[in-house]
């Protein structure tokens, strides 16, 4: 699939959860589960979710390894949940991020997420709706980040997204600021993205070469720029298409099960 030697048994997948491995009611078909729970001690999920909107689906998966939460902040163990890597925002910045998106979208729900909770400033639709897929601990304490791992603000008028994006990329170019789609902006620490996911599985002496990268939007880039083979699915993006070098079915019709597949049967 991926030209001359394909892929083979050997070979450590990191796959995007919304969107890419979850269709799009936000669950796992059967198909994806089996394929995945095979090849289970060389997978790793990288998602911009709280590690609490992540643990249903990394025991349905058997997953024990190292997994990326808040779309690179935070990597954890799959088995017990310790904290193995974690980089957090100054807090200066934080507050200096909250100050400017106050004054001037002052009708934007300040969100940020630390390991323990979901921190936002009131409840809202948005919110609630999160809050009934994956419940996590909510803290009234959004516009008060302190030690936050990644800001989150979700915006469903597109024009607003977009303004709110280029302000603050404007305003800090220091830090990581990334659409995750569905509405969903995110803020990390410089140099924070889910390239992290590859870098750490490096460090564990997997070569990068054997690292397969699965996405579909735009904080999937720094992913797919740094494993060693880069696939989008069907519904991607056309920017991450554009970056993939195979593109896979559909999230809908099983593509990173198809992907398993090609290199389990080897």
């Amino acid at each position: 699939m991926f030209g001359k030697g394909g892929l083979t048994m050997t070979n450590y997948l990191v796959s995007d959860l919304d969107h890419t491995l979850l269709n799009e009611r936000g669950a796992l078909s059967p198909v994806t589960q089996a394929a995945v729970a095979a090849v289970a001690d060389r997978v790793m999920l990288a998602s911009a979710r709280h590690p609490g909107q992540m643990t249903v689906l990394i025991d349905q998966l058997g997953l024990t390894g190292p997994q990326v939460a808040l779309n690179g902040a935070l990597i954890f163990a799959g088995a017990s949940g310790e904290t193995l890597r974690a980089q957090p925002i100054d807090d200066r910045d934080a507050q200096a991020v909250v100050e400017l998106v106050a004054e001037r979208f002052g009708e934007v729900n300040f969100t940020w997420m630390d390991a323990a909770a979901w921190h936002v400033s009131f409840v809202d639709a948005a919110v609630e709706f999160d809050q009934c897929l994956v419940p996590v601990p909510l803290a009234m304490d959004g516009l008060k980040p302190a030690g936050a791992l990644m800001l989150l603000m979700i915006v469903s008028d597109p024009g607003m997204f977009q303004t709110l994006g280029q302000l603050l990329k404007s305003a800090f170019p220091k830090l990581t600021i990334s659409p995750a789609g569905d509405g969903y902006l995110t803020i990390t620490a410089m140099g924070v993205d889910k390239g992290r996911a590859v870098d750490y599985l490096v460090s564990t002496g997997i070569s990068r070469a054997k690292v397969v990268a699965v996405g579909d939007d735009e904080n999937d880039l720094p992913l797919l720029n740094r494993a060693g083979h880069a696939a989008a699915v069907g519904n991607a993006a056309s920017v991450v298409k554009q970056r993939a070098q195979v593109l896979l079915p559909t999230n809908e019709e099983d593509g990173v099960a198809t992907l398993i597949k090609s290199w389990s049967s080897i």
